[in-house]
């Protein structure tokens, strides 16, 4: 199969969704969590009795994904904790953090433009998604919702690579910025790689998942380098990961251009 080119200057700001959704800001009265008991009759039913067992399905048994070193996260399944892992997939990406977190419910931060598709942003949302608002007004109220959903015990799933590159085999950089929120904090977190590898019957790629962790923010530390020290120890973990198991080009060429 001959792979598309894809050029790229710079890895933490370059986009290869393609996705060509118009974002659409959240508005000034949207809510993150309501007390309204039909609304969280109606997010449970969403979440617990018809996404969960969808997302199991299709990533088990119909793309057969296999996930490594799952047992590291024993013993952190009743409290809420952070999960960091590489952007290399739509379907993928949203669907991993549910299989890594269970039992627990796993909340997935999502920019703007995931949440834009007309009719479908309390969807989405019902089934885990916390966007990231562009209104600096509301930032509050997102902020707020992680420190809840980490106190309910939820995962919070966070792609530092901010952009989506599909089927990209490497870890790119990514900053220290989203680290605060474990430091901050003081919860675990655990990193995740998804790698590919050449499928024996299917064009599509293997994928495996290799899970790692947990790290700990270190408590001696001031908050920016505590941040910086948990993104070094989670970026090592993820590209040791992608370097020595991801070892299949499909699709795509990503190549470096000045």
């Amino acid at each position: 199969m001959e792979l598309q080119k894809r050029y790229y200057t710079d890895e933490v700001h370059d986009d290869f969704a393609e996705t060509h959704i118009e974002a659409k800001p959240l508005t000034k009265d949207f809510k993150y969590h309501s007390m309204n008991p039909l609304i969280v009759l109606r997010r449970f039913v969403i979440y617990r009795l018809i996404a969960t067992p969808v997302v199991f399905l299709w990533m088990r048994v119909f793309r057969g994904i296999k996930y490594v070193n799952k047992k590291c996260t024993k013993g952190y399944k009743k409290q809420g904790c952070f999960i960091y892992g590489n952007h290399t997939g739509f379907v993928t990406d949203a669907f991993n953090p549910t299989v890594l977190a269970f039992p627990c419910a796993a909340k997935v931060v999502v920019s703007e433009d995931s949440t834009s598709i007309k009719g479908l942003r309390w969807l989405l949302v019902d089934a885990g998604a916390l966007p990231i608002p562009s209104d600096i007004h509301l930032m509050s109220a997102f902020n707020g919702e992680i420190e809840r959903a980490i106190s309910k015990s939820n995962w919070v799933a966070i792609y530092p690579e901010a952009h989506i590159w599909p089927y990209y085999t490497g870890v790119r950089s990514f900053p220290a910025v989203s680290f605060r929120y474990p430091v901050r904090l003081g919860v675990p977190v655990f990193s995740y790689t998804v790698t590919f590898s050449k499928g024996k019957i299917f064009k599509l790629p293997k994928i495996t998942v290799y899970v790692d962790g947990p790290f700990l923010p270190d408590k001696s530390l001031p908050l920016k380098q505590a941040q910086q020290k948990l993104r070094d120890e989670v970026y090592a973990a993820m590209k040791a990961r992608a370097d020595e198991f991801s070892t299949y080009k499909y699709k795509y060429d990503y190549i470096y251009r000045p």
